[in-house]
């Protein structure tokens, strides 16, 4: 990597754990296209899953008074464990321009995810316990082979009548779960050459980046935000569509 291109990283690591920051959700799926737009795409997922495990752990700390009384199904846990591995399985068999196109539809599901909520979860009844392990699948897998599990939780969450507490402690340990796993099979199965420089730096950034963000949290309009990101990451499956096309 470049001067540029580790410049760039960085950015993209701050803008996303800001976001990450005030509303709690949005690294991953901000900063893993973002990356995946300049760099290779399994260099792209390394460097955004350190960053992003280490504030999935933190928060968990931060936060850990509430995991006990939190009341969310914790069957959800063997379905993240399997599916993560299952997940870096399909990123290390799959050709970088099928998991572009992939991250590209899972971005898409993103954009449509709050119309699914707002016209079908809120009319069905509340899922029953028993299916939260196949949530946990689909979000282990998209965890570990894209880079990005908050879909299939955040709808989980809404389908479960889960609270917002609830929800952002499910989909940290989402986080911290499935990439602790992913991170650890990869090293493994297809050691990707990051230096630790890179990754420390993008810790260090993604921490600062993020402590601002909480600290303002609640003062920016989540309406606003969501606008906002519907826009953003329907530009960026459309340049990873296109990049898709220049990659082998």
């Amino acid at each position: 990597m470049n001067e540029l291109q580790v410049t760039a990283a960085l950015l993209a690591l701050a803008l996303a754990a800001f976001v990450q920051g005030v509303f709690g959700l949005g690294f991953a799926m901000i900063a893993t296209p973002l990356l995946a737009l300049f760099l290779d795409y399994q260099t792209a997922v390394m460097v955004a899953a350190v960053p992003l495990l280490v504030l999935a752990l933190y928060w968990l700390a931060v936060n850990r008074p509430y995991l006990h009384t939190s009341g969310i199904p914790w069957t959800v846990l063997p379905g993240i464990v399997t599916g993560a591995a299952l997940g870096v399985a399909l990123q290390v068999s799959l050709p970088q321009q099928v998991s572009l196109l992939l991250l590209a539809a899972l971005i898409l599901f993103s954009v449509v995810l709050p119309l699914i909520q707002s016209r079908w979860v809120s009319a069905s009844p509340a899922v029953s316990v028993r299916r939260a392990p196949w949530f946990g699948l689909l979000a282990g897998v998209t965890e570990a082979a894209l880079n990005v599990g908050a879909p299939f939780m955040v709808l989980f969450a809404g389908l479960a009548r889960l609270s917002r507490l609830q929800m952002l402690i499910a989909l940290n340990i989402c986080f911290a779960l499935g990439k602790s796993i992913q991170i650890g099979l990869l090293i493994i199965v297809a050691p990707v050459a990051v230096s630790l420089e890179l990754l420390a730096a993008g810790v260090l950034m993604s921490l600062l980046a993020f402590r601002i963000g909480d600290r303002i949290a609640g003062r920016l309009s989540e309406a606003g935000f969501q606008a906002w990101l519907r826009i953003f990451l329907l530009a960026i499956a459309t340049l990873l569509v296109i990049r898709s096309q220049f990659v082998t």
